[in-house]
């Protein structure tokens, strides 16, 4: 038997108002439809405009769909309350965005730890995660007692998958997740993304790197800019 989603998305549509052209509506997504299960990776293709961005920004709840529906393990994002949306981010969706937002001064171990921490682990079991995933991504030892602002962009953005991929959510969203990389990185990556699909992770993804696309993904969902006037 075909074992249910983790990610169901029917009819998803976002539409944004601009408040300093009157009030103006403009169509991001429309009807936008797809599944996701345990060990696959969907990747969002289309051309620059098409919604991508957007649709990983709804599904993560930072964006309010205008309509549709978002399922991630059986729960409903559109129209959801706070507290619900905070509780999936918690436990059930990672999100790797092009940039990393930490608070000022904290140490880059204790960001990558942080996801594990408000789950309830102990420092010991965070702080060793952490530290092999900074492994794995090729942060020194000595950088990790440093906060990540005093890294370079590639440093950073390491950083950031790492925090990512520290609690082994069973949805992880990648906003292009190698744009920032080199070649021998970027195959670290490969490999980030290889091991969460093996232990059943279900994955979207946006990747710039055609040849990424390519090593990580089982299915392509095409986007479309929609180009109207909501």
């Amino acid at each position: 038997m075909t074992p249910d989603p983790i990610l169901r998305v029917r009819d998803l549509a976002k539409d944004f108002t601009l408040h300093n052209r009157s009030g103006a509506r403009i169509a991001a997504l429309d009807s936008v439809s797809f599944d996701v299960r345990a060990g696959e990776c969907l990747v969002l293709a289309g051309p620059s405009g098409a919604g991508k961005s957007t649709l990983l920004r709804c599904v993560y709840g930072n964006y309010l769909a205008s309509r549709g529906s978002i399922r991630v393990d059986g729960t409903e994002i559109v129209g959801a309350d706070h507290r619900t949306v905070l509780a999936l981010r918690r436990t059930r969706i990672g999100y790797v965005s092009q940039f990393l937002r930490a608070v000022p001064r904290v140490p880059a171990r204790e960001v990558v730890a942080e996801p594990l921490l408000a789950r309830g682990e102990t420092r010991d079991a965070a702080f060793e995660r952490a530290d092999s995933l900074l492994d794995a991504l090729g942060i020194p030892s000595a950088l990790r007692g440093l906060p990540p602002a005093t890294f370079s962009g590639g440093e950073q953005q390491r950083v950031n998958l790492a925090r990512g991929f520290a609690a082994a959510f069973p949805l992880m969203l990648l906003d292009e997740p190698t744009s920032a990389l080199d070649a021998a990185n970027r195959r670290r990556v490969v490999a980030l993304i290889e091991d969460a699909k093996r232990r059943g992770c279900a994955v979207v993804g946006v990747f710039h790197d055609e040849d990424i696309a390519a090593a990580v993904g089982t299915r392509r969902h095409p986007l479309e800019p929609v180009r109207r006037a909501a």
